[in-house]
């Protein structure tokens, strides 16, 4: 898992920095792509990379706005096939699989999560999207095998905690 960034609109872009930066521990067959990547109010970032042969993700952070990293480390929770969004108001948010599919929310700047089971599917992905401040649109796939019949959840995110914030009528 390698990061590159640019600084003017995607016309140059820099070299590629491992996501396991200093001090690696040697993780290399088990760490695949970033799935989750969020920036905190502090400016740090935090990536989550989909692993291979483990059920929790793999955590990384750049305190430098991802010029380099730092090593990676067992994440915060069991997680795979990430979606993240970081909301207006500072609340991260990580969906995922495991168990069912699962929301991570962290007020602190990813420093502690509390998780929210809001489907029993187990294939997720998709995308999410603020639409109002701190109300996001989830859509995410249903089952395994992937098929046609996307799923969408409107969510209000609150200091305590999740809501729904609409029906959704698809």
């Amino acid at each position: 898992a390698w990061s590159i960034r640019s600084t003017d609109g995607g016309r140059t872009w820099s070299a590629p920095v491992p996501l396991n930066g200093p001090p690696a521990i040697g993780l290399k067959y088990d760490v695949a792509e970033a799935t989750a990547n969020l920036q905190t109010k502090q400016g740090k970032v935090l990536s989550l990379l989909r692993p291979v042969y483990s059920a929790w993700a793999w955590e990384v952070w750049s305190d430098n706005n991802s010029q380099s990293w730092g090593p990676a480390t067992c994440g915060p929770f069991p997680t795979y096939e990430n979606r993240a969004l970081t909301t207006a108001s500072g609340a991260l948010l990580i969906g995922g699989r495991m168990p069912g599919t699962g929301l991570h929310v962290s007020h602190d700047s990813g420093m502690s999560w509390k998780h929210y089971q809001v489907d029993t599917a187990i294939w997720t992905g998709g995308a999410m999207y603020e639409v109002e401040p701190d109300v996001v649109l989830w859509i995410y796939e249903g089952e395994y095998p992937p098929n046609p019949d996307a799923r969408a959840q409107f969510i209000r995110v609150t200091p305590e905690g999740l809501e729904p914030a609409r029906e959704m009528l698809l």
